[in-house]
């Protein structure tokens, strides 16, 4: 017995249809229907008849909405307490992203379309495998990340053990990141040997498995390594030293130090950068306006070599 099965319950009620109430809940309805079959072996009593017009409720079923409705108006009642508020109030959106200022360009863009209006976001910035488990865990209803030539089949399995989905929307060549008076600026294009001498600035440090390594470098052959958790600081060493990071290309303005600047990288794999969710959630009117801003500042922010 969970909270969320109640939810479902009270739902199905509400619009005497469990397809009806997978759309209003935004989840899909075999959700439900499993949800539904649970409960009923939990309690090994039968809730729901089904009928060409929708379900009905059977006695038992209605006994257990009762209880349901009332654990939830009695869990609404200690969030009005403590909050001062009621949640259907506020907009609410998690999204977990790499280290992009396209992503954050985007949040920016809906906060100020959606100024009117109250709202709860949570904004996640980590590594492959953080954005992956946030969305596997629900922490966040959407991920930003991309894939490699490299790994990319294994991510299409590893998503599918996961009840994940991911959606391209890009394909980008890797580039070199680094400041306008690096020794290496004047040039067209990049290849590794000529990075030697540099140090490499990366965020790829505790993911073990190679196959979620973001960048195509094998960092045992580096001599100097960076390894950073926070965006603002790879931007400033970056445009303060003559290290550099590989990554999509994309140059975000006011998101990013207008010092920096991105070089195609020889021979490189095309990175592929989209969204990852749950097979079983769909996307909400507001997420899909963030989705809008996030294909708008992405395509503004794309190299066009």
């Amino acid at each position: 017995m969970t909270i969320q099965q109640f939810r479902y319950l009270v739902e199905i009620a509400k619009h005497g249809s469990i397809s009806k109430a997978a759309s209003a809940l935004y989840v899909t309805q075999p959700s439900i229907s499993k949800a539904m079959h649970d409960l009923e072996a939990e309690f090994e009593i039968k809730i729901l008849d089904r009928t060409n017009k929708g379900v009905v409720f059977t006695k038992a079923g209605t006994e257990l909405l009762f209880y349901a409705k009332t654990l939830l108006e009695q869990m609404d009642s200690v969030v009005y307490h403590f909050k001062r508020e009621k949640a259907t109030d506020v907009t609410k959106l998690s999204i977990s992203s790499q280290h992009y200022g396209f992503a954050i360009e985007a949040v920016a863009n809906f906060m100020s379309y959606f100024a009117e209006r109250k709202y709860e976001l949570t904004i996640r910035e980590g590594k492959t495998t953080d954005v992956i488990d946030d969305v596997y865990a629900s922490r966040s209803i959407l991920g930003i990340l991309s894939l490699t030539d490299l790994n990319k089949n294994f991510f299409k399995r590893y998503f599918i053990s996961k009840s994940l989905n991911f959606t391209p929307l890009v394909s980008l060549k890797q580039h070199v990141f680094l400041r306008k008076e690096h020794p290496l600026a004047h040039l067209e294009c990049i290849n590794l040997e000529q990075l030697t001498d540099y140090p490499y600035l990366t965020y790829q440090q505790d993911d073990v498995l190679l196959h979620f390594a973001e960048e195509a470098i094998n960092v045992d052959t580096i001599r100097n390594l960076v390894y950073l958790k926070d965006r603002g600081a790879m931007n400033n060493l970056l445009s303060h030293t003559d290290g550099y990071n590989l990554g999509t290309g994309c140059i975000v303005d006011n998101y990013m130090n207008p010092n920096i600047i991105s070089i195609p990288l020889e021979g490189s794999n095309l990175i592929q950068v989209g969204l990852v969710r749950r097979t079983d959630v769909f996307l909400s009117k507001e997420l899909l306006v963030y989705i809008n801003f996030l294909k708008t500042a992405l395509e503004k922010s794309a190299p066009k070599d």
